[in-house]
């Protein structure tokens, strides 16, 4: 269950051998890039003072918030994504969009990862640009409410 609001149930993993790997949240792809030009970059460095999010690691998938499985076997790369944004992983980024934690140590949210296509930090990435995309988005739609 995720506390952003997403039902873990909407969210999987689709990739091709000959592909990047991409992640579905609702109608949102996300994609793992290297290019500087990525639509979002995260810094994860665990000696930040003041992290955007803070993430911790466990082993079980019952007490994650954002749960990431696959076995490598799909073969669907973002299909059905109204938009497909692409996510930097860069420690040194002096202007990184997000900066993270994650580690073992408790913390606010947490993941469990076991993919043959996404790293420890891919997943704490694309939970932290989902996290932000969706309070983006409940912050719109509750400005939108007020004014009308």
């Amino acid at each position: 269950m995720w506390r952003t609001g997403i039902p873990a149930a909407t969210a999987g993993s689709f990739f091709a051998p000959s592909a990047k790997s991409c992640f579905i949240a609702g109608a949102s792809g996300y994609r793992i890039s290297e290019d500087a030009s990525a639509d979002f970059t995260v810094r994860i460095d665990n000696t930040a003072a003041q992290p955007n999010l803070r993430m911790q690691l466990v082993n079980d998938s019952a007490a994650a918030d954002f749960v990431l499985i696959d076995d490598g076997d799909a073969v669907n790369v973002c299909t059905g994504a109204t938009a497909i944004q692409s996510i930097r992983l860069d420690p040194a980024a002096a202007n990184a969009d997000l900066t993270v934690t994650l580690s073992r140590a408790p913390a606010a949210y947490k993941i469990y990862v076991r993919s043959a296509s996404f790293s420890q930090q891919d997943a704490a990435a694309l939970f932290a640009v989902i996290w932000q995309t969706t309070r983006k988005t409940a912050d719109s739609g509750r400005e939108f409410a007020a004014r009308n």
